[in-house]
């Protein structure tokens, strides 16, 4: 039975629709600075210039910084990488959904909420949101897509990883001696008497009293950590103590690292004065200068090594799913850097007195 006729109107409606698709196509967007044009686009994948510099803002804030302070060819090598950074989400993204992790969203809902904990409370937490232009519905899907990508990457990278051989270890600790090298360190513990750099001396006498009482309780008997905890203005080491960190020397201002270095271990310093203030010091421990021994570093370095094949891995598999989705990147490349110029004349030898 022969198909009927279309009518009138419904030939006129396809030829409308024929002519509205030709003129879009011929109306896209070509400003590359226009929110609509395409950056990127593949299989499945589309991202816009607004979208782009949605993620470009964000990674500015990050570090502080606006775009009328970032100079051109820095700011178009960002817009790059955070273009390609975006591009590799959305691929392995979509690979990952091909094979859907199941519990994504619960386990990404308690990350979220472990996060919040680190806050004093949700105010403080939504200031911070708000300061890193986010929303904490973004923030949720963000971590939900990395969990999903994470997976992915599990899934097809750590089956064919090879844990580095004894020869790779051996090779990376020869080929990077600096690195196994350790000056000497010391353990301290110090009280500190804090002494505006503005203040009378007045103030300062007592402040330098203040801390000569405080020593002379600790060379009484009493114990340092006690006097530390009630005394010390540092509240790095306060309620630990006094304890520092060990450190090696070029750590710390130079009076306190020369009374530290020159006080035997087990004894206490009489108080010196530093732009800090006025502190005294127990050193603890010292320990010599040394090279580590491959057995001391062999599991760091091992981790090392995997890490870095991890990584390689990784990148072989985004750049196998960006070859399968066929992805161009529209995004003018950044300009080229100027050629240097010489502002000053050469400077010439002098000539010799005849």
């Amino acid at each position: 039975m022969p198909l009927p006729h279309l009518s009138m109107k419904s030939r006129l409606l396809t030829l409308l629709s024929l002519l509205m698709a030709v003129v879009l196509a011929g109306c896209a967007v070509k400003d590359p600075t226009n929110p609509r044009f395409v950056v990127a686009e593949g299989r499945g994948i589309k991202i816009t210039r607004a979208q782009l510099d949605t993620e470009v803002n964000k990674a500015l804030t990050n570090f502080n910084l606006s775009r009328d302070k970032v100079p051109p060819p820095q700011l178009a090598s960002l817009e790059v990488n955070i273009l390609n950074q975006m591009i590799n989400r959305q691929v392995a993204l979509a690979e990952a959904r091909k094979s859907p992790m199941t519990n994504a969203a619960t386990l990404a809902k308690e990350q979220l909420e472990r996060m919040k904990k680190n806050f004093p409370n949700e105010q403080a937490f939504q200031e911070q949101l708000a300061k890193a232009k986010t929303t904490e519905a973004e923030m949720l899907k963000e971590i939900e897509q990395k969990m999903e990508v994470d997976n992915l990457m599990r899934a097809r990278v750590e089956p064919n990883l090879k844990s580095p051989t004894d020869e790779e270890v051996q090779k990376f600790y020869n080929d990077n001696p600096k690195l196994w090298q350790r000056n000497e360190t010391v353990r301290a513990q110090h009280v500190l008497v804090k002494v505006d750099p503005g203040a009378d001396a007045a103030t300062k006498a007592a402040k330098k009293k203040a801390a000569e009482d405080a020593l002379a309780r600790v060379n009484k008997g009493e114990p340092f950590e006690k006097v530390a905890q009630e005394v010390s203005d540092d509240p790095g080491s306060k309620g630990r103590g006094g304890e520092l960190p060990p450190f090696s020397k070029g750590q710390m201002t130079p009076k306190f690292e020369e009374t530290a270095f020159s006080t035997p271990p087990g004894k206490t310093s009489k108080v010196i004065e530093t732009p800090f203030g006025y502190h005294f010091i127990k050193v603890k421990a010292k320990e010599a200068a040394k090279t580590l021994k491959l057995d001391e570093v062999k599991n760091e370095i091992s981790a090392h090594l995997r890490r870095l094949k991890q990584g390689e891995a990784s990148r072989l598999l985004l750049e196998d799913l960006r070859k399968d989705s066929q992805v161009k990147i529209l995004l003018p490349p950044p300009p080229a850097p100027a050629p240097v110029t010489a502002t000053t004349p050469p400077v010439q030898a002098p000539r010799s007195e005849e």
